[in-house]
């Protein structure tokens, strides 16, 4: 007992990953390789060491496995533990149980995800939306292939107009929407989704505007010009709106003019916007220019 006061033998239990496996041609993993709890022994001063040397290069204590002999099913791997340490001795299981598969491809379309809504006030143009490329292979366990789907999370609710044109990662999701193991490649990793993003359209009121073109006859003159409807109900993206202040019509010609001129006119909306009707009357009022001299 005095002898170890000082420096007793004791023990720390790592948890390890397997070095990448080497399989045999057209076998894959299903799942992924087990993680090995292994007990290094030593006494406390070589221990102590140990540990520091293992925090500055972690790869000096590792595990490699024997995968040269591995057929479909469960198998139970062989498992070295190699360790630089000649001062610490290592205990560790024999082998791990891994479960193989022949390896399969499958060709899967990509679907969109789309996460959370639009931002209130915008819509997505669906017919728009694109997936570049439309589909991607996947390599894995033949027995997985069956069912699952290859999809793109797209966060709606930060999108906004004109909409993204960005590269997203694919993910491998089953039947129940769960992500599959990560025994799966998929081939290219990620697509590039465009979608077209529109505000909504808004109705509001706006006037109609008119114009005139060319001088009565000699001796007339205008009195006044009226306009029927005076507003008409306008559909269109609210930036278009805003910046609206009149709807434009077809110009009236009063040249040469000696009575009123009554005249159904279009009405010329900019583009992108609708209106409830699509003409108006516009009536200009032409009177003789009173005292007027001389007048044919």
């Amino acid at each position: 007992m005095v002898a170890y006061a000082q420096n007793p033998t004791q023990s720390h239990n790592y948890l390890l990953k397997i070095d990448t496996p080497v399989l045999p041609t057209g076998l894959v993993l299903v799942g992924d390789v087990p993680q090995v709890t292994i007990t290094a022994i030593g006494t406390l001063d070589h221990l102590s060491h140990f540990d520091a040397q293992l925090r500055a290069n972690p790869g000096m204590l590792h595990i490699s496995g024997n995968f040269a002999g591995t057929k479909v099913g469960k198998n139970d791997v062989p498992i070295h533990v190699n360790n630089s340490d000649p001062t610490i001795t290592i205990v560790a299981p024999s082998s791990v149980t891994v479960t193989i598969d022949e390896k399969g491809t499958a060709t899967l379309a990509v679907s969109i995800e789309r996460v959370k809504s639009l931002p209130p006030g915008f819509h997505e143009q669906a017919t728009a939306t694109t997936v570049t490329p439309p589909s991607v292979s996947v390599d894995g366990p033949k027995s997985q292939l069956t069912g699952i789907q290859a999809v793109v999370l797209v966060e709606m609710d930060s999108l906004g107009a004109p909409g993204p044109t960005q590269p997203f990662s694919v993910v491998l999701w089953d039947a129940n929407k769960k992500p599959v193991t990560k025994s799966m490649t998929v081939t290219p990793a990620q697509v590039t989704v465009k979608m077209v993003i529109q505000a909504d359209a808004i109705t509001v009121t706006k006037g109609v505007g008119w114009t005139l073109t060319g001088q009565p006859a000699a001796c007339y003159h205008l009195v006044n010009a009226q306009i029927a409807p005076l507003e008409v109900q306008a559909t269109g993206l609210q930036n278009t709106l805003s910046g609206l202040v009149l709807l434009a019509t077809d110009p009236v010609d009063i040249t040469g003019a000696k009575a009123d001129v009554v005249k159904t006119v279009t009405i010329r909306p900019p583009a992108g916007v609708e209106v409830n009707q699509k003409t108006a009357q516009v009536h200009v009022f032409i009177a003789p220019i009173s005292g007027a001299s001389p007048c044919p």
